[in-house]
C-alpha cells in the first residue's frame, strides 16, 4: 500500500533505498487527538479526504506520512522546520532522487488540477 504512515524519526530511511519509486512525497500532517479522533490541525482535516484520494490506493504515488503532535510542531527547532523548511502544515514535498522537486502548502493542496500537476511531476 503506497501510504506509509510512520513516527518522524522513522521517516528519512526509507526515502533514499533502491527500491524506492520516483517521485516520493512526504506528507507533513497534524497527528489525532485520541480523544476526539480528529486531527489538531483544522487546514490538515481541511485537505484530508484530498490527500486520500490522490495516495490511499495500490496504483497512487508513493507517500509517507508524517505526523505531527500539536507540541513538537510547535516548537521552532523541531525536524520538520530545520531540514524540509517546513512552516506551515498540511504540507506535500515532491522529492526525486532524495531531492526536493515541488512543494504544495495548506490551501494549494485542495486546487485539484493544481495537484494532479504535481503529483504528475509535470
Amino acid at each position: 500500500m503506497p501510504l506509509i504512515s510512520t513516527p518522524y524519526p522513522q521517516v528519512m530511511n526509507g526515502l533514499f533505498g533502491p527500491d524506492a519509486r520516483q517521485p516520493v512525497f512526504l506528507v507533513f500532517y497534524s497527528a489525532v487527538i485520541p480523544a476526539t479522533g480528529q486531527m489538531w490541525c483544522p487546514d490538515c482535516r481541511d485537505v484530508e479526504a484530498t490527500v486520500k484520494e490522490t495516495f490511499d490506493r495500490a496504483d497512487k504515488p508513493k507517500a509517507i506520512i508524517v505526523w505531527l503532535e500539536r507540541e513538537d510542531w510547535r516548537r521552532p527547532d523541531n525536524e520538520a522546520r530545520i531540514k524540509w523548511n517546513v512552516q506551515n502544515i498540511p504540507t506535500i514535498l515532491r522529492l526525486e532522487d532524495g531531492k526536493e522537486t515541488g512543494r504544495l502548502v495548506e490551501s494549494a493542496i485542495l486546487d485539484a488540477t493544481r495537484l494532479k500537476s504535481f503529483v504528475g511531476g509535470n
